[in-house]
């Protein structure tokens, strides 16, 4: 199959999923909403394994990202605006994913997840209460867990580039 077909039926096949699960959308309880977004998401970026498709990519990020926040703000209200955190999560993933599957991405997802983030955060005197608080100690290890495994693969990719 030609590399333009396949795209195309890419992209073809990615919108008549969105349009399913947006339209099914309507007719989920609210509390299963946000699961269907990520599933949704991570569809997409399934398909993105499978075709290489950056529209594949952004559109699984931003919906996984978007269940994500839609999933946490009713149970951690004290970051206040977690569907915005949920979204940067999203454009991470957008920036994070090429990079450990390809050892390359492009840096433009880190700039709407700053954003993102500074919009999420911006009560950050409740946030650092509420994650040096019993509930919240554990998205520490989390976060540096995930930064001690791309440090990993960032290693790992130049020692393949470099035998020595």
């Amino acid at each position: 199959m030609e590399p333009k077909t396949k795209k195309t039926l890419a992209i073809g096949s990615t919108m008549i999923v969105l349009g399913l699960a947006l339209y099914g959308l309507k007719y989920i309880e609210a509390p299963t909403r946000p699961l269907v977004l990520i599933l949704t998401g991570a569809l997409f970026i399934g398909a993105y394994f499978a075709t290489k498709s950056q529209f594949s990519l952004v559109l699984g990020g931003i919906l996984a990202g978007l269940g994500l926040g839609l999933f946490g703000e009713p149970r951690w209200m004290v970051l206040h605006e977690f569907t915005e955190i949920g979204l940067g999560v999203g454009f991470l993933l957008i920036y994070a994913i090429p990079l450990i599957h390809e050892r390359r991405s492009h840096w433009w997802p880190l700039v709407p997840a700053l954003v993102l983030f500074l919009l999420g955060f911006q009560r950050w005197g409740d946030f650092r209460r509420f994650i040096f608080s019993s509930r919240g100690w554990p998205i520490l290890l989390v976060i540096v867990g995930a930064l001690v495994l791309l440090g990993a693969l960032g290693r790992s990719s130049s020692k393949k580039k470099d035998p020595q």
